[in-house]
């Protein structure tokens, strides 16, 4: 809920960018992966994004710094990284490896 007020966009050439919705204007941008990012979305607390790319990496980042806080390597691309509602110290990524990870 602290943010509401901003957007996470997800690029093609691997930046993640967070805009301010209520005026549209962009406040940060992220050189995120080396590569197409295929998924972003933000823990429930809002305090950490997610990041799934084609880098054969997921990505946490803390939401107020944008420093990343850990690397998740799969052995293709990952699809998709998804935080749990029960543990918010549970992540899950899938990727083209046919793998689902639980970190």
């Amino acid at each position: 809920q602290r943010r509401v007020q901003e957007l996470a966009v997800v690029t093609s050439n691997g930046k993640l960018l967070i805009y301010d919705i209520a005026n549209g204007s962009s406040l940060r941008t992220v050189d995120a992966h080396n590569g197409f990012i295929n998924c972003v979305t933000y823990s429930f607390d809002s305090s950490t994004i997610a990041t799934a790319s084609h880098d054969r990496t997921a990505r946490l980042w803390n939401a107020d710094t944008y420093a990343c806080l850990h690397t998740l390597q799969h052995d293709d691309f990952v699809w998709a990284v998804a935080f749990s509602k029960l543990n918010r110290s549970v992540v899950a990524s899938c990727g083209r490896d046919r793998t689902c990870k639980i970190w």
